[in-house]
């Protein structure tokens, strides 16, 4: 596909595979809509899936320097119209989440369904520190110590964040090859930055209540690393209204890497069942 410019000025490249349900893919902190591909390609199958690269991620390019999740959302609302897609399914992964429970709350006509996977809704919803809004201390210290690709490499190669520690050491040339697919179309430091503040500055937690779409609170059991999303994700259960969760046994972060089977399982069966017939 080629990139279209938004009228929320950015520069946004996307991807549409398949027939059925729309069912838009909103990836973690950095991270172009690459990283689903091939793990999550087979839900192209039965779905409408769409692929994009965030702004300042991949071959997307933001006219502004100030970066926020409502403008993220925004530019999702906006992908949208040019898509003529009235409403659709929207799974966010991590900060992706962030940027899709706004557009759930400020938009709640266009969200046929959410999951929150991996995901938290703002500094309200944190332990400890991390309750602070701003950029968390141990990602600074962490970052100018190892270096930008250094850093991204240590957390999903050497640590337990996106994989658990079985699967890197059973599956170690799977881990540096997903990477090397990340790594490859990620965003450069200045955007990364730009991305990491808009993380740490939004809040939602305060408006979970307003969220009317039916959601799916989707976590692995083993993500405790860092800033501990299990903790996050019982905040999202318990304050959005409905909300379900599934937790995913054996699984951290990266469980759509880790088990992608299960895992496109679980997304197909929430989309079906939330499909208007």
């Amino acid at each position: 596909m080629p990139n279209i410019k938004l009228p929320t000025g950015v520069d946004l490249y996307y991807e549409r595979h398949g027939q059925g349900e729309p069912l838009i893919f909103v990836p973690s902190t950095a991270y172009s809509g690459e990283v689903w591909k091939p793990s999550q390609m087979p839900l192209a199958q039965s779905l409408n899936i769409i692929f994009h690269d965030p702004r300042g991620c991949g071959r997307s390019v933001a006219a502004q320097s100030v970066y926020t999740i409502e403008h993220m959302a925004l530019d999702i609302v906006a992908l949208m119209d040019h898509l003529k897609l009235a409403s659709a399914h929207l799974i966010g992964h991590s900060m992706g989440g962030r940027i899709a429970l706004s557009l759930a709350e400020n938009f709640p006509g266009r969200v046929k369904s959410l999951i929150m996977a991996a995901s938290g809704s703002g500094p309200a919803a944190r332990p400890g520190s991390d309750c602070i809004p701003g950029l968390p201390h141990r990602l600074v210290l962490d970052m100018v110590e190892m270096g930008f690709e250094k850093f991204v490499h240590d957390e999903i190669v050497d640590s337990d964040t996106f994989f658990t520690r079985e699967y890197r050491e059973r599956h170690r040339d799977k881990v540096e090859a997903f990477f090397k697919l990340a790594w490859a179309t990620h965003a450069k430091l200045p955007e990364f930055i730009h991305l990491c503040i808009a993380r740490h500055n939004f809040e939602g937690t305060h408006r979970l209540g307003d969220v009317k779409a039916p959601t799916l609170v989707l976590i692995g059991e083993a993500d405790t690393v860092g800033s501990n999303h299990i903790a996050q994700s019982k905040v999202l259960v318990e304050r959005i209204p409905g909300a379900e969760m599934k937790i995913l046994k054996g699984q951290s972060h990266g469980f759509f890497w880790q088990a992608p089977e299960e895992t496109n399982a679980v997304i197909l069966d929430w989309v079906k069942k939330h499909s208007a017939n």
